[in-house]
């Protein structure tokens, strides 16, 4: 399947959880990022749920998540079971033990890693596709061919030269097994964006044959370093023009409104997940505790705590509500039904633990993932159809609408760094 590089932009969205399936609807999104990890604690229902919706998707083979111990293995210092199999997948016909420490440490020479990338090419290839079951056969929904829509070379996070070097192995050894043209991550993490870092040479180990796109993940760099930091934005921009000039799509695996508005510049798409605060997408685990009391205010085009939110917007009529604070389908439809959305999407209890504190219920995280979705497709819809440049104006009137001028100057600083990109 080709990527449309017409001016709409693409909207990719990631499957990390089974808990995820429900919001994963068409309409939403254009292609569906199925992690591998994923992909080995729920295989059943994740192939369910892709012949019913007959969504396309492809699957993020996560290699990186090797590259350190900690990001594989439990509290109690065992493999989770998902990587285990993943690990056995990935290493087989090698002598690779890849859960046995860091993955640098043990991939032992070249000749491996190319095994390791073409061992990554056919699971990806088929991992799903199994043979029916005389109940499939009888389902009216069923889509014989599960295959996904394209492949992605392995990566590992560029922390230094030496992944470099690997990355650009792994790629091309891709491409030799997958026959076609493949999708290439570009992995390079916040502490490599500062300045003195070599661009030129770090951009040059990027191959450009056998390609059909980039996807670019910057670790640890978040919406709010973007705007406050030219430094870090000018690196991203110049590897953004380097890539596309190369005449190949780019999509930034950290979809947010930043990045869409990035589109102006050459994004090709965006990809995000169904959590709705912006950590940077860090290169480790994130989950584990209380989801934290935040919403996505779109009058505002980032989050903020569920006391803030409340304040701005709980007081609004509802056309007010729907001109400042937010106008998607499900607050509209909210409202429609003689509710305030707030009561919803900002209900909280308290949980005991290490001390007390409050946590969204599970309620009010089912209607923020909804409001966050669709929110999102907004954005993506506006930034597709309209100059961003446009787009970013009226929301810096609605943010000043909403809750003053110091708000509406932190995308009045977007709109200048596009300007003088």
């Amino acid at each position: 399947m080709s990527i449309d590089v017409s001016s709409r932009l693409w909207h990719l969205l990631r499957l990390r959880r089974t808990e995820d399936l429900s919001f994963l609807q068409p309409g939403l999104f254009d292609e569906l990022i199925v992690n591998a990890n994923q992909l080995e604690n729920s295989p059943d229902s994740t192939s369910a749920h892709l012949r019913r919706t007959r969504s396309p998707y492809m699957v993020d083979p996560v290699l990186w998540r090797f590259q350190q111990p900690a990001w594989w293995r439990n509290s109690e210092g065992n493999t989770k079971r998902n990587y285990r199999r993943l690990a056995h997948a990935y290493s087989d016909g090698t002598s690779i033990r890849i859960a046995e420490g860091p993955l640098l440490n043990t991939v032992a020479s070249d000749h491996e890693w190319k095994r390791l990338a073409s061992n990554v090419v056919a699971y990806q290839r088929d991992r799903l596709e199994a043979p029916p079951t005389q109940l499939d056969l009888l389902d009216p929904d069923f889509n014989a061919e599960l295959r996904p829509a394209r492949l992605i070379a392995p990566a590992l996070v560029a922390f230094s030269a030496v992944e470099d070097r690997i990355n650009r192995l792994l790629v091309e050894a891709s491409v030799t097994a997958a026959t076609s043209p493949v999708v290439a991550v570009v992995a390079i993490p916040d502490t490599r964006m500062i300045p003195g870092f070599e661009l030129s040479g770090f951009l040059t180990t990027i191959p450009r044959e056998g390609l059909q796109a980039y996807f670019l993940w910057t670790p640890g760099v978040t919406e709010e370093l973007l705007l406050a930091d030219d430094r870090i934005l000018g690196t991203l921009l110049a590897i953004i023009s380097e890539l596309r000039g190369r005449g190949l799509p780019l999509v930034h695996l950290q979809g947010s409104y930043v990045t869409a508005a990035l589109h102006a510049v050459g994004v090709s798409g965006i990809a995000h997940h169904l959590g709705w605060v912006d950590k940077g997408e860090p290169a480790a685990e994130q989950g584990g505790g209380p989801r934290s009391c935040q919403t996505y205010i779109p009058g505002l085009r980032h989050c903020a705590r569920f006391h803030h939110a409340h304040e701005l917007g709980r007081g609004l009529a509802d056309r007010a509500y729907v001109e400042r604070f937010c106008d998607c389908t499900f607050c509209v439809g909210i409202l429609g039904q003689g509710q305030h959305p707030l009561d919803l999407l900002l209900e909280d209890q308290e949980v005991i633990g290490m001390g007390r504190r409050r946590m969204p219920t599970s309620r009010a995280a089912a209607a923020n993932t909804w409001h966050y979705l669709l929110s999102r497709r907004q954005e993506v819809d506006a930034f597709s159809t309209q100059p961003a440049l446009d787009v970013i104006a009226r929301d810096v009137s609605r943010a000043a609408s909403l809750a003053g001028q110091n708000d509406a100057a932190r995308l009045e600083r977007l709109a200048a760094q596009l300007r003088a990109a």
